[in-house]
């Protein structure tokens, strides 16, 4: 490091060359506290489970019949969400060790990779809005075709990003030699 850098330059870089470990525990601690809620509240800690689940309630539409169940009680997001982080953790984990010989796919391909979610998105919000949907019982159940589409569109996404986004990052983020 050149002598005259400051703290804030070696911290910054300190971050750049970490920045997929850094990514990585985030999309753990993000895409892992919503299991956390059932387990609390199964183990006698109520406030603190719901305090979890509330803090999820803006971020994800939270419909029982769309969410996972831990222990007789709701996870705090989604199947769609649920694929879409466990996935992302698993590339972004499966991406640090092959890293180097990964090239982003084109923006183009990351798009389309995009496409299938915010197509099953938009239908099943328009889905929801309509009033027969309750007559009919919505089919959401595990193992039912929209449980699949969510399921298969969380997958895409995370594909999106680990093959369209992170290589990109990776050639920005990473540092230089100071001759570069």
């Amino acid at each position: 490091m050149p002598a005259g850098d400051s703290l804030l330059d070696r911290g910054v870089r300190w971050v750049l060359a970490r920045w997929l470990a850094i990514a990585n525990s985030l999309v753990l601690l993000y895409g892992g506290l919503p299991w956390l809620s059932p387990i609390l509240i199964a183990f006698g800690y109520p406030r603190l489970g719901e305090m979890v689940f509330r803090w999820y309630t803006p971020l994800c539409h939270q419909v029982p019949a769309r969410s996972f169940e831990v222990l007789g009680h709701q996870v705090a997001f989604c199947h769609r969400e649920t694929a879409m982080y466990t996935a992302l953790l698993v590339g972004g984990v499966l991406y640090g060790w092959v890293r180097g010989a990964i090239r982003p796919i084109s923006l183009q391909d990351t798009g389309l990779l995009l496409l299938p979610m915010v197509l099953d998105g938009t239908t099943h919000l328009l889905d929801d809005m309509l009033p027969w949907v309750a007559l009919r019982g919505g089919g959401d159940g595990i193992g039912t075709f929209n449980w699949w589409m969510r399921m298969v569109t969380g997958v895409l996404f995370a594909a999106a990003i680990v093959l369209g986004v992170y290589p990109r990052l990776d050639r920005h983020l990473s540092p230089r030699p100071n001759n570069e």
